[in-house]
């Protein structure tokens, strides 16, 4: 029976439990080491929201560092061959634990589950004291980092003050019987329509040696086995073969269909000791040349980078976080990347239910500091114990860029810069991998992102790729795809960075957002060409609509060849400042939101090869192509509506369109006329059954 802990002012839960108000003070050397004894008087200490960011409280909004906190818990007695747990899931970013002034022990890492049996300190009815001290320095640019928090503390566009610091998710407290569970893994590792398989990983704390039985019940299978266990930490690994299963597939190519999955443990005696249970979906996944399949089929993954929703993060709902999930959908992407932090498990929730493929991020970016291996790894465990059986996840990310914090300056990377090996590549991220590959079999795993193909092993990664942004044009990618094709199989992030409508506090406060590119965005838009700064920040979110465009046709029409997917920026940053964002940070979509919605439809006409300019008073040919990304041939009229130097006209194609394919419909010509006049191409695709409009595309071309 749980025991939720939260900010409810002296009331008392259902279960007869609860606590006083979170009372919090800065920590000083004299408090820390009186603050956990349970007489400490801590009346003149300040209430702070639990669960909550410690810097949400105005006492303590410029405070970083350490802060010590203290709650009255009230529980009612502990029954008979009863065990007690408290139970931590979100402190950022380490603590150290007290209960009645008892010792209970440390955390580190801020997604990461903790848990303490605290059945001999509070097994009697009445009030203990909980202290908490937790530490949580901020997070500096320069050196090395030891702090793994990734963007949950450095996301673009963040306010620069912010430190997500405290006890900012839930924490419980649990009674058991003699056994219980302290960790479940579930993982689907084998799934077709004749039968699927769910491997678990069971960690059980016995109080004494005793004959266990676990019960895993799935989609009306229910599977027991007996176990003997010693006294102490158990580990078990066991599974369940489930019969003629109903399959999850992505939106798009099937149902989502979750079973519950409820797994118990039974003591000496046969009644139920401990529980806990999961959501799972059954399918597996795999990664190729950067193709990802599901049930093996193949997906392009039309992704976008998801940072953390607000600086606030604890504050958000769950129906906020479904509904910026469904809205993601609803735009047409088809996968998210939760880039370098762990989320709310809401929000991966959402993306179960409708069908988004997740590649999930551990929180490292950047270089680290030596000595962060098994803290590593540990916290590689933890997330693959936490999100392992959700079957939207397909991707594990290990480490976003290792080789140097510094920003890029350039459209590609420097291929020479990464050829000699490094600690954070060559180690921390090799010891990464293999503890995703040990814990989690089932998923493929990136070792390392935006790294170029480097010795020994020359398979490289996914790279970030800015045309028309660092240097050259947006349309310079479909000729440097063509020389190194291996470079562009999977673009983890594109496109030009924007100022926001409203420019709120200043533009020294939006260019100096973290990563913010002001030099690039000086060079490429010279402010000195525009008469006030509105004007500049509207060309800039122009600017980053069309090279957001330029980008998402060319890779469309390299689906599969060399291209698996990629991700359009970002969806949205936890604050105001110059990003690839497609919203601001109040919610207002930006004009690449649009480009970006227009680029992934399941179904997209393109020009290709992508050119802007033409030649004066000469004719030009241009491809035109058909995108489709369903599951099914698509019977389709195609109008393409041409405006030259010859006037309007129009052209109309019927045919199909291949599943799963790019299909050539036909070269289309364009009329130069004296340069600088422009000409234009509007693509239309229609379904030929009802007329319904699938697709839409334009482009332009100047006369040159």
């Amino acid at each position: 029976m749980p025991y939720a802990l939260a900010m409810v002012d002296e009331s008392i839960d259902d279960s007869g439990s609860g606590v006083s108000r979170w009372r919090a003070a800065r920590s000083t050397e004299r408090l820390q080491r009186q603050f956990a004894a349970p007489e400490f008087d801590d009346s003149g200490w300040d209430a702070v929201g639990v669960p909550g960011h410690w810097q949400s409280t105005p006492a303590f909004a410029d405070h970083d560092g350490t802060l010590l906190y203290r709650a009255d818990l009230r529980v009612p007695s502990l029954q008979p061959d009863q065990r007690r747990w408290i139970r931590f899931r979100g402190l950022c970013y380490s603590a150290d634990v007290f209960l009645d002034g008892v010792y209970l022990g440390p955390t580190e890492g801020y997604f990461t589950t903790h848990r303490f049996e605290v059945s001999d300190l509070i097994a009697d009815a009445g009030t203990s004291v909980l202290a908490i001290e937790v530490n949580a320095p901020p997070v500096r640019p320069e050196g090395p980092k030891r702090a793994m928090t990734g963007w949950f503390t450095d996301a673009p566009g963040a306010p620069a003050a912010w430190n997500p610091a405290g006890i900012w998710a839930p924490i419980t407290i649990t009674d058991t019987g003699p056994v219980a569970i302290r960790h479940a893994r579930a993982i689907c590792t084998e799934a077709d329509t004749r039968r699927a398989v769910v491997s678990m990983r069971t960690v059980l704390m016995a109080n004494e040696p005793a004959d266990v039985e676990l019960e895993a019940e799935i989609a009306g299978v229910v599977h027991r086995e007996t176990h003997t266990v010693a006294a102490g930490e158990n580990r078990i690994e066991w599974s369940v073969e489930i019969p003629e299963p109903e399959l999850w597939w992505p939106h798009g190519h099937g149902d989502q269909v979750l079973h519950d999955l409820r797994i118990r443990a039974y003591g000496p005696s046969g009644e139920i000791s401990d529980r806990t249970s999961r959501r799972i979906g059954l399918r597996t996944t795999s990664m190729t040349d950067f193709i990802v399949r599901v049930n093996n089929r193949r997906i392009f993954c039309r992704g976008i980078n998801v940072a953390p929703f607000r600086h606030d993060l604890a504050s958000m709902t769950t129906d906020e976080l479904h509904a910026e999930a469904a809205a993601i959908r609803e735009a047409g992407f088809t996968m998210v990347r939760v880039r370098s932090h762990v989320t709310r498990p809401e929000f991966l929730d959402a993306c179960d239910t409708l069908g988004l493929l997740v590649w999930q991020d551990l929180p490292l970016s950047g270089p680290f500091a030596r000595g962060v291996t098994s803290r590593a790894e540990e916290q590689t465990r933890e997330l693959v114990d936490l999100h392992a059986h959700r079957p939207s996840i397909v991707v594990w990310g290990a480490h976003m860029r290792p080789h140097t914090a510094e920003t890029r300056t350039t459209a590609a990377p420097n291929l020479r810069q990464q050829q000699l090996p490094s600690w954070n590549r060559t180690v921390l991220d090799r010891a990464i991998t293999r503890e995703f590959e040990k814990s989690d079999p089932s998923r493929p795993c990136v070792s390392h992102s935006d790294v170029a193909p480097h010795v020994p092993r020359l398979n490289g990664s996914d790279l970030a790729l800015y045309f028309g942004w660092h240097d050259g044009e947006a349309a310079d990618l479909a000729e440097y795809a063509a020389t190194l094709p291996r470079l562009v199989r999977f673009v983890t992030n594109l496109g030009a960075q924007a100022l926001p409508a409203q420019l709120g506090d200043g533009l020294d406060a939006l260019v100096g957002a973290p990563g913010a590119e002001a030099d690039t965005l000086r060079r490429v838009l010279p402010p000195a060409d525009f008469e006030t700064v509105a004007e500049w920040a509207d060309a800039s979110r122009t600017h980053q609509a069309e090279v957001l465009a330029t980008t998402l046709d060319v890779l469309r029409v390299l689906k599969y060849r060399p291209t698996g997917g990629f991700f359009a920026g970002v969806w949205k940053t936890p604050g105001f400042g110059l990003s690839r964002a497609l919203f601001d940070a109040d919610g207002s979509p930006r004009p690449a939101f649009e480009a970006a919605r227009r680029g992934v439809q399941p179904i997209h006409p393109v020009v290709y090869p992508p050119v802007t300019e033409i030649a004066s008073r000469t004719t030009s040919k241009v491809g035109v192509y058909v995108c489709n990304d369903t599951a099914d041939d698509v019977e389709l009229d195609l109008v393409a509506t041409i405006t030259d130097a010859r006037g309007q006209r129009s052209h109309r194609w019927s045919g199909h369109a291949a599943a799963d394919e790019v299909t050539f419909i036909a070269d289309v010509s364009l009329r130069g006329g004296r340069i600088g006049d422009v000409a234009e191409i509007a693509l239309a695709v229609q379904r030929r059954t009802d007329g319904v409009v699938l697709g839409e595309n334009h482009r332009s071309f100047v006369a040159g």
